[in-house]
């Protein structure tokens, strides 16, 4: 059954997705999955999910090595759950429930150890806390205080460079109005989990307009800076790298082509590349150390006329299932392909 804002994971082997919401008439949430094997081109139901763990965890997953972990905000109304599962043994452990309730619009990172989600809002407000981390190790959460005390943070993206976290997003400043408020501001954010220790990113050298700084998103680590999205109205937009270690910020060329529907598109990060589509049936790839973009026509794939896909990269395979398309109802088709993209 396809669905929208599935978790999404590759484990070496497979992508497994679980849960999302479905839309067939109606919006329902799910709490089912299954692992796709692209070597053999097969599909596999895997273990349901604990009672009550269902629903969208959009970004909240991560693969640690040996399980993959889900947690869904499911604003506004709940519930706020997860799970941790093992595909060595098709079974699911649950999370315990943790200082965060329901809300959307949040991020989450992997550090390694922890499973950091931040940030959101739940109904026309801002969630709080705005963060914790889960340690699936120790089955056991934690609040992360510094983040807790921007308040009204929403957020674009998130990544990690293996000792920190660069957080991008926007602070409201007028917390009693919500997400109604007009004023708001801007921030990139230095957060280290270790110390809980937060520095802001001074974000006048930026190499975007006061328009397009709001959009700057995380998308990836290239092991010297960090890649930043931005979004333009000529294009599907571009990257801009900011490098921690001098302050540098670098401007890279843009992709100069469009989705084939306007607000139906998604990109994807492939460690050192950074994919945009192009019209119906191409794509573009970026090289981040080259500052080059490369067109392909690869057909027809989610990537150019859905949003809310489940993709994973696999080294070799760009992958993207279901998602939802700009029809009546917003269905959700069960379809998906796989575009070879070797290093």
């Amino acid at each position: 059954m396809g669905r929208i804002g599935a978790g999404a994971v590759w484990t070496g082997e497979e992508m497994i997705v679980w849960g999302g919401v479905s839309r067939r008439g109606t919006i329902e949430p799910v709490g089912d999955g299954a692992a796709y094997d692209p070597a053999a081109d097969s599909w596999r139901g895997i273990a349901p999910a604990p009672s009550g763990v269902l629903g969208a965890p959009g970004a909240g997953a991560a693969w640690t090595g040996t399980t993959a972990v889900f947690w869904a905000g499911n604003s506004p109304d709940g519930p706020s759950a997860g799970g941790v599962y093992d595909p060595t043994t098709d079974s699911w452990q649950r999370m315990p429930d943790g200082p965060l309730g329901p809300r959307e619009g949040y991020v989450s990172v992997w550090t390694g150890t922890e499973l950091l989600i931040v940030g959101g809002t739940s109904g026309d407000g801002f969630a709080h806390p705005v963060a914790a981390a889960f340690d699936p190790r120790a089955g056991s959460w934690r609040l992360l205080p510094a983040l807790n005390e921007l308040g009204t943070l929403r957020p674009t993206g998130a990544v990690w460079n293996g000792e920190r976290v660069f957080l991008a997003g926007s602070r409201y400043l007028c917390p009693e109005e919500g997400s109604a408020c007009a004023e708001v501001s801007p921030v990139l954010l230095d957060y280290d989990p270790s110390t809980d220790d937060v520095e802001e990113i001074d974000l006048t050298r930026a190499p975007a307009d006061e328009q397009s700084v709001s959009s700057l998103a995380p998308v990836g680590w290239t092991g010297e800076r960090i890649a930043l999205s931005v979004s333009e109205g000529t294009s599907s937009g571009r990257i801009v790298s900011y490098e921690p270690g001098s302050g540098r910020w670098l401007i890279g060329a843009g992709s100069g082509c469009r989705a084939e529907v306007d607000g139906y598109e998604q990109a994807a990060w492939l460690g050192d590349r950074y994919v945009v589509p192009c019209g119906t049936d191409r794509i573009q790839v970026y090289d981040v150390d080259s500052d080059v973009w490369t067109t392909i026509v690869v057909g027809r794939s989610p990537l150019s006329a859905r949003i809310g896909s489940a993709i994973v990269w696999s080294g070799s395979d760009l992958i993207a299932w279901s998602g939802t398309v700009k029809r009546e109802g917003n269905p959700t088709p069960n379809s998906g392909s796989a575009i070879t993209l070797m290093h």
